[in-house]
């Protein structure tokens, strides 16, 4: 009896040990890259590496993998080995050698001491080369933090033992670092040696004793966001970006292409890495629906802000269409950009109206990409499988009212200086302020700086005054200037058009001045307008591929100054060539056509007006 009771007890342990480890091991449902190992087939595996990243090493029987949202990130602990292991795995875009690497590192280290945790604790630096393995920089330390809190010897005897190891294989440079309490270190170093030496930047695919951290997201799996209420099955390969169960949920590659398919390319080879491998896809909940809303409606309004915002060199409608949903309302659209030149990218939407609210349904990519069969219906499968879940609302989730049905955006509203009086007209979708800020502040006022603020610098004397605002949906910026400035007014303008002398695409005649002046009642008017031509940047880039351009960070700019006895004023409009429309150019128009200075309309007088050349302001033929 008493050998059944103690059997039985020892079950019980067993169990309740066992359903812990799990417990503590399990995620909140959502499937990581590093997700632990709760699974049977996992019991017995004795190593743990990457088969995309070619590394694996020694996997301790309660070694413990903590979750990450870095691909190319391993950390892991062991209370058997009283260690942690960190790796961290980044390309060798240099193709250094370790020589290279170690006077890199050692030389950095002299600008900031904290380079790679350079400069610390360093009891050994060399670069080991031992027959039949890989080649690695070793370093030795200790933790330096035992010195502030303890004296000479109770620090020697307690303070962390740490090795970082660092090879150089696969075009990948592989950053280990093992750390180990300094007493368990001293009576197991060959329990740390076992641990650290078994480290190998190659992965052996036909060893089933090595769990691959890979295999986590190489199926497909449902996501849930259980506050907003809906669920998509991710992609192979595809993971949760940032924080989960987001209003605006993005997902992203977990490799890259490259890295996928085991390519071993020069990076010299490469150019314009960023935007080919451009990959992503967001899902977010954009507000409550109106009362008699449509998905077609909303897609609607977003073609027609297309057409009024972009050029039509630089985008392409592919697909517009309804599409019905189980218990939703949709529409897709599929919309080729032409913005960044020689690397036209694919948005494919789906806007959503059901439970109440609106969802947006967002894919970035290269086209280039896209146009890959495969690729394109990993997308589309994605995109499809969206659905609504009434049963994943935030109790919490309520109205979520969009500002635009609450105001006018068109109603006009003053721009103007708080000491001066210099003014014009904007509407109040000009509610977004570029100094300080950024595009992506809203709100519903424009930032002056006068002399309560000491915009200029001066310590005394203000006589400046600025004003800043911009325009989100044409993404035009408007800045006014005035102030002190008893300067000749060539003088002025040569100063204006300095970089105008110099520019390549104005000596290409990719981009044209206009330069044009007239006097009014003894004010001195000038307008200097730079414009791109688009169509002969578009030709001159297709004949020569290692040009590009982004045409949303290429301006065209309006200037206009005006200059009455002592005092300057400057109105300085600009806006992407992406941007530039007949619609937009309007809007350019009216912001002069409504510039008041000193209570005159100098905006709204039929002027006669002298065109310069360029070549006028030029500082030499100045002092002739």
């Amino acid at each position: 009896m008493k050998r059944l009771l103690s059997i039985t007890i020892c079950m019980i342990l067993i169990y309740s040990l066992f359903c812990s480890f799990t417990f503590a091991l399990e995620t909140n449902g959502q499937i990581d890259l590093y997700e632990v190992f709760s699974n049977k087939k996992d019991k017995a595996k004795t190593e743990v590496g990457s088969q995309i990243y070619k590394w694996s090493m020694y996997l301790p029987d309660d070694a413990m993998i903590f979750k990450s949202e870095r691909a190319n990130y391993f950390r892991m602990s062991t209370n058997s080995y009283q260690a942690s292991v960190t790796l961290e795995i980044n390309k060798n875009e240099s193709e250094l050698t370790l020589e290279d690497l170690l006077y890199k590192i050692q030389n950095n280290s002299r600008d900031d001491i904290d380079f790679w945790g350079w400069g610390d604790k360093e009891f050994s630096v060399d670069i080991v080369k031992e027959n039949g393995r890989q080649p690695y920089i070793r370093i030795v330390k200790t933790d330096q933090d035992y010195d502030y809190i303890l004296v000479d010897e109770a620090a020697e005897e307690f303070r962390d033992y740490i090795e970082n190891r660092i090879y150089i294989a696969n075009n990948y440079i592989y950053d280990l670092t093992v750390r180990m309490s300094g007493e368990f270190y001293r009576e197991h170093k060959e329990m740390f040696e076992k641990l650290v030496s078994s480290f190998k930047p190659y992965f052996d695919k036909n060893n089933p004793r090595i769990k691959d951290l890979s295999d986590s997201v190489s199926i497909s799996r449902e996501y849930k966001n259980t506050s907003y209420g809906w669920k998509l099955m991710i992609s192979p390969y595809w993971k949760v970006k940032g924080v989960p169960n987001a209003r605006y949920q993005k997902f992203s590659r977990v490799y890259t292409d490259e890295e996928l398919n085991q390519e071993d390319k020069s990076l010299k080879e490469k150019k314009d890495e960023d935007m080919k491998n451009i990959e992503n896809l967001t899902v977010s909940l954009i507000s409550s629906a109106q009362q008699g809303e449509t998905a077609e409606k909303w897609a609607q309004k977003e073609i027609e802000f297309l057409k009024d915002n972009y050029n039509s060199r630089v985008y392409e409608i592919i697909k517009s269409e309804s599409k019905t949903g189980k218990n939703f309302d949709a529409y897709e659209l599929i919309v080729k950009y032409n913005t960044i030149t020689n690397n036209p990218y694919i948005v494919h939407n789906l806007y959503v109206i059901g439970n109440g609210y609106k969802y947006l349904v967002s894919a970035k990519i290269n086209e280039k990409k896209y146009n890959d069969e495969n690729t394109k219906a990993n997308y589309k499968k994605m995109i499809d499988s969206f659905k609504l879940d009434r049963s994943c609302l935030s109790k919490m989730l309520g109205k979520i009212v969009a500002a635009e049905t609450l105001m006018d955006l068109n109603a006009v509203k003053e721009l103007k200086m708080k000491k001066y009086d210099f003014k014009t007209k904007v509407t109040k979708s000009w509610n977004v302020s570029k100094e300080g800020f950024g595009e992506d502040y809203y709100y519903d006022r424009f930032i002056g700086f006068s002399d309560d603020f000491d915009f200029w610098g001066s310590e005394g004397v203000k006589n400046y005054e600025n004003i800043s605002a911009f325009e989100p949906n044409s993404n035009i910026n408007l800045d006014m200037f005035a102030g002190l400035n008893a300067n000749d007014m060539h003088e002025i303008i040569t100063k204006e058009v300095e970089a105008y002398k110099d520019d390549d695409e104005i000596k290409m005649g990719l981009a044209q001045v206009k330069i044009q002046s007239t006097q009014h009642n003894g004010a001195e008017i000038y307008c200097i307008e730079k414009e791109y031509d688009l169509e002969k940047i578009q030709q001159f880039v297709s004949k020569d591929k290692t040009k590009n351009y982004d045409l949303k960070n290429i301006f065209n700019e309006y200037k206009y100054i005006i200059k009455i006895d002592k005092d300057i004023f400057t109105e300085k409009i600009s806006i992407p060539v992406a941007n530039m429309t007949d619609k937009n150019k309007e809007k350019i128009q009216k912001i002069w056509k409504n510039t008041v200075i000193n209570k005159m309309n100098y905006g709204n007088i039929k002027y006669v007006w002298k065109t310069h050349k360029l070549e006028e302001f030029d500082d030499k033929s100045q002092k002739n």
